[in-house]
């Protein structure tokens, strides 16, 4: 049996703030999309520049 260790990832508060700000056009699938990119891309801590770099804001 495999069991697989999840490291949990943190999100800084401006971070979070940007992503509330931003439009989202392409409804909850954006956002799902946005996020998982975010969390296999980030460090341990997703950042404001992390955001800025992966939501690409229109």
């Amino acid at each position: 049996m495999y069991r697989l260790w999840y490291r949990k990832k943190g999100i800084d508060a401006d971070a979070l703030k940007l992503l509330q700000q931003y439009n989202w056009t392409g409804n909850i699938r954006e956002l799902r999309n946005v996020v998982e990119r975010l969390v296999i891309l980030s460090g341990k801590t997703i950042g404001e520049d992390d955001v800025k770099s992966y939501a690409n804001p229109k």
